[in-house]
C-alpha cells in the first residue's frame, strides 16, 4: 500500500477515535428507571388530624412546616404557609373549590387505586370551565428525606376551555402512610414546582 494511502487511512482512524472519545465524554442525562411494584388495590386513607409535616422544595431547598387537618370522606385538608387547603383524594385541590362532594361523585371511581384507572370530568372554578383527567399511571418505590415508600403515581392533566392553557400534576401517594410523599406540577406557560416530604410526626 502506498505511503500516501496508509497516511490517509491512519488519519481516518484517528478521526473516528477522537469522535468516539468525544461522545464517550458527553454525560448522558436520563431519568432513573422507576421500580415498578405489584401493589394491591388501595382504599382511600389519610393521616390523622394534627400530624405535623415538613416539606422541601426540590429546586430551591425552601422548607415548609405543615399540619394535617380534618378529613371528610375523600377530602383531606392541611395548613400550608398559614393557609388552609383542601383537596379531593390527595390529588385535586381545585375540585373542592369547584364543589366536588366528599365521596368524589364521578371521581370516587378512582378508589380503590389500581394502575390504569382513569376518571374524566369537568369543573367550573374561578368563572372558567376546566376539563380534567386523573389516571393511576403506575407504581413506584421512591426515596425522599422522610423515608422510602411504595407509591401509586397519580397523573392529573388539566385544560382550560377556550384557552390553550394546559397543566400536568403528578402525585406519589403512599397507601400505607395515607398521604402524598412527593408532588410536582407544571403548566405550558413554563411555571411549576416540585416538593418532597422531609418528615411526618
Amino acid at each position: 500500500m502506498p505511503f500516501r494511502q496508509v497516511r490517509a487511512t491512519f488519519r481516518n482512524l484517528l478521526s473516528v477515535s477522537v469522535l468516539l472519545v468525544a461522545f464517550a465524554s458527553i454525560p448522558v442525562w436520563a431519568p432513573a428507571l422507576a421500580e415498578n411494584l405489584a401493589l394491591p388495590p388501595a382504599a382511600f386513607k389519610a393521616l390523622p388530624e394534627g400530624t405535623a409535616m415538613v416539606w422541601e422544595n426540590m429546586d430551591t431547598g425552601e422548607r415548609i412546616e405543615s399540619v394535617v387537618g380534618q378529613t371528610r370522606g375523600q377530602i383531606v385538608s392541611w395548613i400550608w404557609k398559614g393557609r388552609n387547603f383542601s383537596s379531593w383524594g390527595h390529588v385535586c385541590i381545585d375540585c373542592v373549590a369547584a364543589g366536588i362532594p366528599p365521596d368524589g361523585g364521578t371521581l370516587g371511581f378512582l378508589y380503590p387505586l389500581e394502575v390504569g384507572k382513569t376518571v374524566k370530568f369537568s369543573r367550573v372554578w374561578g368563572g372558567q370551565t376546566w376539563r380534567d383527567e386523573i389516571t393511576v399511571s403506575g407504581t413506584e418505590r421512591i426515596e425522599v428525606p422522610a423515608g422510602t415508600f411504595d407509591t401509586f403515581v397519580l397523573l392529573r392533566q388539566s385544560q382550560q376551555e377556550g384557552s390553550d392553557w394546559r397543566a400536568e400534576q403528578r402525585s406519589w401517594y403512599a397507601p400505607d402512610l395515607g398521604w402524598v410523599v412527593r408532588f410536582e406540577g407544571f403548566n405550558n406557560r413554563g411555571t411549576g414546582e416540585r416538593w418532597q416530604a422531609v418528615q411526618f410526626d
